[in-house]
């Protein structure tokens, strides 16, 4: 599919999703039916060979200023983890009570750039996070001598999506059962030259962070290993 045809198949869905939104009109909150999301005590501060290193010397990039943050967003958390052998990885989440596109100034194809970062490489690929594989996408970034590559996933209620037209056609079910999904965004990355080795790595840490999670909120994290 040429990127003309993705551009009007994805305005076409717009148009389609904007009508079903007016006639249907979606009343059923999913967040406010399941149990509330609190980042910072879902998330372990410790699992596995990580930890949380709470004296910082590598700066988290923020997706935009905390104001716009807080109307954005229902919760956000920023850690940076290290293991025994001292490699860090960057933690970034970013969760909406109401999935809407405005969750998509959090993707790191906005956010980087508009912090004056270059995208080098784009890849999509999987991770295998709850026994089964998931949509996720690889950057691999750079700001002067920062070499930045990351990992990150967005989940759409319980589906993880690869944004534009799977998150429309996505969003578009949960409207046909007049329901209003939440949506979350993780991203992973590290500072490394080595831009394999820090998704490998990323990888690791995905996997054992998802894995530490509650068993009964794992999927609010990862998608329902059954729909993806």
């Amino acid at each position: 599919m040429t990127f003309s045809v993705k551009y009007l198949v994805l305005l076409a869905l717009m148009l389609v999703s904007a009508v079903m939104a007016s006639v249907l009109r979606p009343t059923i909150s999913l967040a406010d039916e399941r149990t509330p999301i609190v980042l910072k005590t879902m998330v372990p501060a410790a699992f596995g060979d990580w930890r949380e290193q709470l004296d910082l010397s590598a700066q988290i990039v923020d997706p935009t200023q905390k104001q716009l943050l807080d109307k954005i967003y229902s919760e956000t958390l920023t850690r940076t983890y290290v293991n025994k052998a001292g490699y860090r990885i960057m933690l970034s989440i970013a969760y909406g009570k109401n999935q809407s596109d405005a969750l998509q100034l959090h993707k790191p194809e906005v956010c980087y750039p508009a912090q004056g970062f270059q995208v080098l490489d784009t890849q999509h690929g999987t991770l295998d996070l709850l026994g089964k594989p998931i949509a996720a996408t690889r950057l691999e970034t750079s700001l002067g001598q920062r070499h930045e590559p990351l990992t990150y996933w967005t989940v759409v209620g319980d589906h993880v999506t690869t944004g534009g037209i799977d998150k429309k056609l996505t969003e578009m079910r949960y409207a046909l059962k007049r329901e209003i999904p939440d949506g979350m965004l993780v991203r992973v990355s590290s500072i490394d030259t080595g831009t394999e080795n820090a998704y490998a790595v990323q990888r690791q840490f995905a996997v054992q962070m998802v894995r530490a999670i509650a068993p009964e909120y794992r999927n609010r994290f990862a998608g329902d290993p059954q729909l993806n």
